[in-house]
């Protein structure tokens, strides 16, 4: 108990009060740095009571501090059980490692606690646990609008729609914004059930939920996927007389860029079917038969490989082609010999042409693959980057293609290139501008010398720069003529396949 001195604290024994129940129970006097002797010999010549087998101590020695405590929170104070905070600090371990509420009322969780933590806990009831953290939404909800209500600067959001396993439709948005120390920002301000369907309108409504933490007079841009529902969502936002917007709307829909490669490198896989099958139908094997998971086994001795469990490429996760080959390469010995002993009645079998197409498709997709986790980045500004990466994906294209491939990769590379410039003929302003103003894109010659494509700038009309940005006419005028020409550079050297 804190007493009229600074630091100073009385301090009373918890056996005598609460278990013995003595009226008047001895108080010692303890303050910030000093030891724990006077306790240990307390609990050792009333109660019988001493540190045995605690770490770093043996037999009767003095109870040492947690190594870890200083950085802790409340460290250099004496510990005071509070039921209420143990319930709202295992409702935010419940939500963030995703337990059912029900893991509160574990009877061996309860016990491991009072034998090795804390001898007063005791089971947390789902029910209480659902109220309390109820009460932390609701509260921290309110925080969250009171914060946007004086926040004087712009939010983006974001927003997706899904279907769960369950058959159930879920929709989410999230902001993200730049705080007063200027850090990136997000959070989720809408998480709901969706049970009318997944039209234009009714996502535009769930959109619009942003009113309620006065966001309607502060949004920047709304990212969304490419699904033709979002498309007709922004028309309808735009419509919205309610929602200001910066320069009538040009800036508010960005395209998720993630989603745009996930998109090429989808439709040019149908093309793979044939180099890919023989080593799905191996790894196959390897996971479903104990047999080839011991012939495995040896294999990867005999070429001194480690075991290891290969997945396979499944359509719900970003890149998957990529995935596949990156970890099937560095065992191509091992699945040849596998999958050709046991094909050597039918006569088909995988080859050195195959992984070397194989080794092609790979290089190409590690572009993809590179770019989708710059994308991705969450607490880190990468709008400026996305011009850049978008020009290594097609360098890698084109000088893949003057390759000579062969007839599957050609073919492969030409579906990514009408699935990009369904998305990218017209390329958003946004990206130019995000562009101009990093520090990092200043030279023409740096980006020559990276990209190694052949420019020339002399050669783009003014009509040309004019259409590419279209609504940047203003915003360029504003900067040096040096940027300008950087920029048109960009976009030329994004034009050119």
């Amino acid at each position: 108990v804190p007493t009229n001195e600074p630091d100073k604290y009385s301090v009373t024994c918890k056996v005598c009060r609460d278990v013995k129940k003595i009226k008047k129970p001895k108080n010692y006097k303890w303050q910030k740095n000093d030891g724990t002797g006077t306790m240990s010999r307390h609990l050792r010549s009333e109660h019988g009571l001493g540190p045995e087998g605690e770490e770093g101590s043996s037999g009767g020695g003095q109870a040492q501090l947690h190594r870890y405590a200083s950085d802790m929170p409340g460290a250099d104070m004496p510990f005071v059980y509070n039921r209420d905070r143990i319930i709202s600090e295992f409702g935010k371990f419940i939500i963030a490692d995703e337990l059912p509420f029900s893991f509160g009322e574990s009877s061996n969780y309860e016990y491991s606690n009072r034998v090795a933590l804390q001898p007063q806990y005791r089971k947390v009831p789902r029910n209480t646990l659902k109220r309390h953290t109820q009460q932390s939404y609701y509260a921290y909800r309110g925080y969250l609008m009171e914060m946007f209500r004086t926040y004087d600067g712009r939010v983006s959001l974001t927003s997706d729609t899904w279907t769960s396993t369950y058959g159930e439709l879920f929709v989410c948005v999230t902001t993200h914004w730049i705080d007063d120390d200027w850090l990136l920002q997000k959070r989720i301000i809408c998480f709901e059930a969706m049970e009318e369907a997944h039209n234009g309108f009714n996502i535009k409504s769930r959109l619009v939920s942003c009113k309620n933490f006065h966001l309607v007079d502060k949004l920047f841009s709304i990212s969304l996927d490419n699904a033709t529902a979002n498309t007709n969502a922004m028309q309808f936002l735009k419509e919205d007389p309610s929602i200001k917007l910066v320069l009538d709307a040009s800036l508010m829909h960005v395209r998720c860029c993630t989603h745009i490669l996930y998109l090429c490198v989808q439709d040019g896989s149908d093309e793979l079917r044939t180099l890919l099958e023989p080593i799905r139908n191996v790894i196959r094997r390897i996971r479903a038969a104990r047999s080839a998971k011991r012939i495995f086994k040896q294999k990867c001795e005999e070429y001194g490989l480690r075991k290891k469990v290969i997945a396979l490429d499944t359509p719900t996760q970003w890149n998957p082609t990529y995935k596949l080959l990156h970890d099937v390469i560095a065992y191509r010995d091992v699945l040849t010999d596998m999958y050709n002993e046991s094909r050597a009645t039918d006569g088909q079998f995988i080859t050195n042409d195959h992984w070397s197409l194989a080794k092609i498709v790979h290089d190409v997709l590690e572009t993809f693959d590179n770019a989708t986790h710059i994308f991705s980045y969450v607490y880190e500004p990468n709008i400026h980057t996305v011009i850049l990466e978008c020009i290594k994906i097609i360098c890698t294209i084109k000088q893949t293609s003057l390759a000579n491939p062969g007839a599957a990769v050609k073919r492969l590379l030409d579906n990514m290139k009408v699935k990009w410039c369904a998305y990218f003929t017209e390329f958003p302003p946004i990206y130019a501008i995000a562009a101009i103003l990093d520090p990092g894109v200043k030279l023409e010659e740096r980006l020559c010398e990276d990209y190694g494509a052949v420019i020339q700038p002399q050669s783009v009309g003014s009509s040309m720069g004019a259409s590419r940005f279209g609504i940047l006419g203003p915003v360029l005028k504003k900067i040096t003529t040096r940027w300008v020409k950087v920029i048109i550079i960009i976009i030329i050297k994004y034009s050119y396949w």
